[in-house]
């Protein structure tokens, strides 16, 4: 049997009578106002505890497999990454060397050059002293 709000109003009216209006307003609001039937018991919010509980080990379970997977494609990702660098220092190292070498290769032969000029220059002087002074 449902309880309309005539049913509510007659009791209030009838306690009114009885105990005061002050303690009828307050037994009425303890009373619920929604039928029984879509009240929640104890029952219900243990199966809703229970179904809540289950549902987050579920989301702590995927979460700490998703952060495992993360871990490893982050630490794959790093290993990589690692990798790719020693290789380019790798290759830096033997750029730095190859031009080291060259550049040590183009001093050498601009002292040598250098060397032949002024050995050259100082033949010729050496020669131009000796021609005007009638020795050549």
């Amino acid at each position: 049997m449902a309880i309309t709000d005539k049913d509510r109003r007659d009791l209030f009216t009838s306690l009114e009578e009885h105990i005061g209006t002050q303690p009828a307003t307050t037994f009425m609001e303890l009373l619920p106002t929604q039928p029984a039937d879509q009240l929640v018991t104890r029952t219900d919010m243990h199966a809703f505890g229970t179904e809540l509980r289950g549902e987050m080990a579920g989301l702590r379970a995927e979460l700490t497999t998703d952060m495992a997977e993360l871990r490893v494609e982050l630490r794959t990702d790093m290993a990589e990454l690692r990798h790719e660098v020693r290789t380019e220092i790798r290759r830096l190292d033997t750029s730095i060397a190859d031009l080291r070498a060259s550049t040590n290769t183009a001093i050498a032969d601009l002292r040598a050059t250098t060397t032949r000029t002024i050995v050259g220059g100082v033949a010729v002087n050496v020669l131009a002293v000796l021609g005007a002074a009638g020795l050549a």
